[in-house]
């Protein structure tokens, strides 16, 4: 079991400050009469909701009325208004988690992004955090975002699972269900619901991405991965499947980031021989064939028109992301560049309807809160156990258990 039940009976509090009907922006707080914790402090998501910059006495402004925060991944959504907190407020987070952050921030200093994550302390999984009253301890979790983490969160005899973004078709959903399985009691439950409106038909997982990689990488000379930067279990994937023959290529940029996210990773989740572009490796790349992992940036489109125009029966472009991101100007105008040559290999970082039942009826929370979703009528579109109370909030709503 994880942790100790610990403290008195007195009430701990809990309030969705913004989660509870849109996506973007999630922050919720924790407190004791003796102590006050908030996890992630995100920005919404662009046409999402509630577009308001939090204002959170203690926090944002007036006299500092917070003990920490915890941040359970660097997306931004869950992450972005962090500038907007007071600077003495200590932030946690997830030590690999924080440095890739950090690389991210000084790479988009030059277009103004604010560069913060170096002061945040680092924590490990499974190491927990005594702040007054309560305990925080960091849980390994599994999310497209790397080494995301959950939080269990104790005191005054309350037992809380904070889960962040999850899912249970990644690499990591054997080690994340013995986790879960191995809890013990929890009054609440805080979980994510991004996709409790989808069914999952066709559901894939990412041992689908790589055969699909694979087969790709077989078929074409001159293969292009189109994702996120951040997505770094996606392209660690995605270069395990180069053959030894061809190079695996892509920035410095990126090439740093899968540096930090190798360092403590298993061997076998680890990316394979990544190199930077430069004028030699090309000329090799270019005669022994490629994977690129690429971006919309300055300087990729030019090299993908190259080889479509040179090279179009032995070049593919590999589309895996969100498919909302498809209408993005810069991302259009890659994908423009294709004629159609192009393939989807994609599945989501968040958990589904169907896995998130089988988490409910793993975890059997006394109570369950479901925010990060955009879902307006939460009852009935998935089973909970009957012993399980689901809560119907609204934002800045305060519970108490």
């Amino acid at each position: 079991m994880w942790g100790v039940d610990m403290g008195d009976n007195s009430k701990v509090r809990v309030i969705i400050h913004r989660g509870t009907n849109q996506i973007g922006g999630v922050c919720t707080e924790v407190a004791t009469d003796n102590t006050r914790i908030f996890f992630d402090f995100g920005s919404p998501l662009e046409g999402e909701g509630n577009q308001d910059k939090l204002e959170i006495e203690g926090v944002t402004k007036g006299k500092v009325n917070c003990d920490g925060i915890f941040l359970t991944h660097y997306h931004g959504d869950h992450v972005g208004e962090i500038p907007f907190i007071d600077a003495s407020i200590p932030i946690y987070m997830e030590k690999t988690a924080r440095k890739i952050l950090e690389l991210q921030q000084k790479h988009m200093k030059s277009v103004g992004q604010p560069v913060w994550a170096n002061k945040v302390n680092e924590i490990t999984v499974g190491d927990p955090i005594q702040i007054q009253d309560l305990r925080i301890t960091p849980i390994a979790s599994d999310h497209s975002a790397a080494n995301s983490v959950m939080y269990l969160i104790e005191g005054n005899d309350r037992r809380i699972l904070l889960t962040g973004d999850y899912r249970l078709h990644g690499h990591y959903r054997d080690k994340l269900v013995e986790t879960l399985k191995n809890l013990g009691s929890i009054n609440l439950m805080i979980t994510e619901g991004t996709t409790i409106t989808r069914d999952a038909v066709n559901t894939y997982d990412e041992e689908w991405v790589e055969k699909q990689f694979k087969k790709a990488l077989e078929e074409y000379k001159y293969v292009f991965l189109l994702t996120s930067s951040s997505a770094l279990d996606r392209i660690a994937a995605f270069s395990r499947c180069v053959p030894n023959v061809k190079y695996m290529l892509t920035d410095r940029y990126q090439l740093d980031l899968m540096k930090v996210y190798d360092e403590e990773r298993e061997k076998a989740l680890k990316s394979h021989k990544v190199l930077y572009i430069s004028d030699y490796v090309m000329k090799k790349a270019e005669k022994f064939g490629f994977g690129m992992a690429i971006r919309a940036n300055y300087m990729f489109p030019l090299i993908v028109k190259d080889f479509f125009e040179r090279y179009p029966d032995d070049t593919v472009l590999l589309y895996s992301m969100w498919k909302g991101y498809r209408e993005l100007p810069s991302i259009k105008k890659l994908l423009n560049i294709c004629n159609g040559k192009e393939r989807t290999i994609h599945v989501s970082g968040h958990v589904t309807k169907e896995d998130l039942e089988q988490v409910l009826d793993i975890v059997k929370p006394k109570k369950l809160i479901i925010h990060h979703t955009s879902a307006n009528t939460q009852e009935s579109l998935f089973e909970i156990p009957k012993e399980t109370e689901l809560m119907k909030l609204k934002d800045r709503e305060l519970i108490y258990l």
